[in-house]
């Protein structure tokens, strides 16, 4: 890998249906060469695929993260996002029908995985599913690069509608197209931070961030990607500087499952 193979996987991190003629301009290459790149990059299985990260408020549901020691680890059909992490936390992303059926479903974890370290669930009101949106991300689901030509064909409706509805929702903040890659193997850094204070914090990590999940009170995580553990080193002392209480937590993969039923 070398600098431009690292341009690329930033840019996907950051809008992971971004088109190739966009990625090329950006990067100031022939959209043949940067294609050349990414199926070289899924050649040495650096770049595995895409996934979708669907927020589940979005479909009327809550979640709320929590974390636990990384001594074992778990999986369920109701946990739609984790990120595991190089030190001594796993933090999961765990959907439910309320906020009890999300307590519930903690204290099933606490079996399992011992006392949670940290847990943040955010102030939610919950959507009614739109059935439209709903058929759209579910496409997505199936490919999230899948063009609006070809869902609008799968769908049966009118390309512009498509291509509307998915700036709404991306706009919105409920969805987005994230690159499944071999961290370790890339030789990037990807680390989080979760903060009281982000909008403190927003712009020390503009360079660098690929997602940012926050509630109206200010209370949220950033995931970056940057090109070393220098960096990250970087940028966390900057971030303290603003909030001394904020943690970070190194990441070597990242599992999302777009709308868990």
């Amino acid at each position: 890998m070398d600098e431009l193979d690292k341009k690329i996987l930033l840019y996907l991190f950051r809008d992971g249906r971004i088109s190739i003629r966009s990625l090329a301009s950006l990067l100031n290459l022939t959209p043949p060469t940067v294609l050349y790149r990414i199926k070289n990059l899924e050649k040495e299985e650096i770049l595995e695929g895409f996934q979708l990260l669907v927020n589940p408020n979005f479909y009327g549901k809550y979640y709320s993260f929590i974390s636990f020691k990384n001594l074992m680890d778990m999986d369920d059909k109701w946990v739609f996002l984790k990120f595991k992490c190089v030190e001594w936390l796993n933090v999961y992303g765990i959907v439910g029908e309320s906020t009890a059926e999300i307590e519930d479903r903690i204290s099933f974890m606490r079996k399992t995985l011992g006392e949670p370290v940290m847990q943040y669930t955010p102030p939610q009101q919950p959507l009614p599913p739109k059935e439209l949106d709903i058929k759209i991300v579910k496409a997505l689901q199936e490919d999230p690069r899948a063009s609006t030509a070809d869902i609008s064909k799968e769908l049966g409706i009118d390309s512009k509608i498509v291509i509307k509805r998915l700036k709404i929702m991306k706009n919105r903040g409920y969805i987005s197209v994230i690159p499944k890659i071999n961290i370790p193997k890339s030789g990037m850094s990807v680390f989080s931070m979760f903060s009281k204070r982000i909008p403190e914090i927003r712009d020390i990590l503009s360079h660098c961030r690929v997602l940012e999940i926050v509630d109206k009170y200010n209370v949220g995580i950033e995931v970056c990607l940057t090109e070393n553990i220098e960096n990250v080193r970087n940028y966390v002392r900057a971030v303290r500087e603003k909030d001394k209480e904020a943690d970070v937590m190194i990441i070597y993969d990242i599992i999302t499952k777009g709308i868990v039923e």
